[in-house]
């Protein structure tokens, strides 16, 4: 028996370990006696939305800034030196159960700490019973319920520093009332930030109240607005009606596709912005109201000012703070983190066990992604829900995903069309930048509008 053991264990190489490992299900996470990670696999990514090569050499402290879970387990262990299981909440979401394990070296000292995380299902109970078994700082505590709360719910999903720029100024400019314009492409995730300002914001308490500028018709969306009084006009309730403008006193207004208002509303909006009044339709009186506005928009708001197509003084008031949301194709580590956001989510709903595999990330990652973060949540719930495999591969991708995008005339370019232009123009906008220093001239050179010079400044000239 001693011999069979023997030449089993001769046959684990360091290799084939290594495989095992990274192939399990649950999160195998290894710390040294210094904090520092020295081992994760693979199930990481579908925790946190990062892969083993970003968490390997990082301490608990550099993880801890990341917000990867809470609460914390680690510093505990090194303080009682003893097994414990905890219940945490995982940057994307999961409700995950670690079980971490100290190991000694002769001296009774720990010389590393292996943890095993394992998503909660149906069948696991631990919740406040596993807490008390080394988290009484925390236990049945209204803090850590306000902060497994918080750590969840007022946050987007991201790793690329483009988009955390773009969190810490919208957390930044949450706590005045200055009116903000968020652009970017359609599916970017324009509406999730303008939730995460709102909740951060002194108005968190107040209503946030939505209204898409494109799904209504003129006339109706005046009066979805600004409200109208009795008999304003045929048709009109008998009780009248109040607006939106009005209902969200002191509160948030978004106005989601602001480019679609008509010049008249544009004009009305105006008054609103700059005298925190406005007129029911049909009636005499104006109403004060206390509301802070955020618009957003997939257009080019400046160039429509060029073409007459919107006002500049509602232009100007309105982009006193601008947010640019970047694509998700220029946002490749937020294609991990949102897939497994993602999968955690539709796995959850549907009760399955999916999981992404390591060459279906990496085509997701150079994938263009026209639709955005919306078309990625859209094509992960179909995989969830259609595909017979535990594991999702590339065969299971719609045939959509491998066909090369069409231009305006039905004739089909190549991706290294796509890349030669983009040299074309970063080689472009460098050089004049660099020639000319402001963006007013880059456009006046190139021939664009100003607000598209800024764009292309930003993305090339850092």
């Amino acid at each position: 028996m001693d011999n069979k053991e023997n030449k089993l264990e001769n046959k684990l190489t360091y290799e084939i370990l290594k495989k095992i490992l990274d192939n399990a299900f649950d999160e195998i996470f290894v710390y040294d006696n210094n904090y520092r990670v020295i081992y994760v696999n693979r199930a990481c990514e579908r925790h946190y939305g990062m892969k083993p090569c970003e968490i390997i050499g990082k301490t608990f402290y550099e993880l801890l800034d990341l917000k990867c879970w809470y609460p914390s387990v680690l510093p505990i262990i090194y303080k009682e030196k003893r097994r414990m299981t905890i219940e945490q909440k995982s940057y994307l979401g999961e409700t995950i159960i670690t079980t971490a394990v100290p190991i000694f070296d002769k001296n009774r000292e720990i010389e590393l700490v292996v943890m095993s995380v394992r998503d909660k299902t149906h069948e696991i109970d631990l919740a406040r019973k596993k807490l008390e078994e080394g988290l009484s700082n925390y236990d049945k505590t209204d803090e850590f319920e306000d902060n497994i709360i918080e750590f969840i719910e007022n946050k987007i999903i991201s790793r690329s520093e483009e988009m955390k720029k773009i969190i810490q100024l919208s957390e930044r400019v949450s706590k005045v009332d200055s009116t903000i314009l968020i652009r970017g492409e359609s599916g970017t995730g324009k509406g999730v930030l303008v939730k995460h300002i709102h909740k951060k914001s002194n108005r968190k308490n107040r209503n946030l109240l939505t209204i898409n500028c494109a799904a209504i018709p003129e006339d109706l969306l005046e009066s979805e607005l600004f409200g109208y009084v009795k008999g304003a006009f045929t048709g009109a309730s008998d009780t009248g009606k109040v607006g939106l403008v009005e209902l969200a006193d002191k509160g948030t207004v978004f106005l989601d596709e602001i480019g679609e208002l008509s010049l008249r509303l544009q004009a009305k909006l105006l008054h609103v912005i700059q005298d925190k009044k406005f007129t029911p339709i049909g009636g005499r009186e104006a109403k004060k109201v206390d509301i802070r506005i955020i618009a957003a928009t997939n257009r080019d708001l400046m160039e429509m000012v060029e073409d007459k197509k919107f006002r500049a003084d509602l232009y100007w008031r309105l982009n006193v703070i601008e947010i640019e949301i970047p694509p998700l194709r220029e946002r490749h580590e937020d294609i991990i983190a949102l897939s497994n956001y993602f999968l955690n989510k539709f796995n959850d709903r549907y009760k399955y066990t999916c999981s992404l595999s390591e060459k279906c990330l990496e085509f997701f990652v150079t994938y263009s992604w026209p639709g955005n973060v919306r078309q990625l949540e859209n094509i992960i719930e179909r995989l969830v829900v259609t595909s017979s495999k535990s594991i999702i591969t590339i065969s299971d991708l719609p045939q959509m995903f491998f066909e090369e995008p069409k231009s305006k005339n039905d004739n089909y370019f190549p991706k290294s069309f796509d890349l030669a232009k983009e040299k074309f123009e970063k080689e472009l906008i460098t050089k004049t930048y660099k020639e000319f220093k402001t963006s007013r001239k880059v456009a006046e050179v190139l021939d664009i509008s100003q607000s598209k010079a800024t764009r292309l400044i930003r993305k090339y000239c850092p």
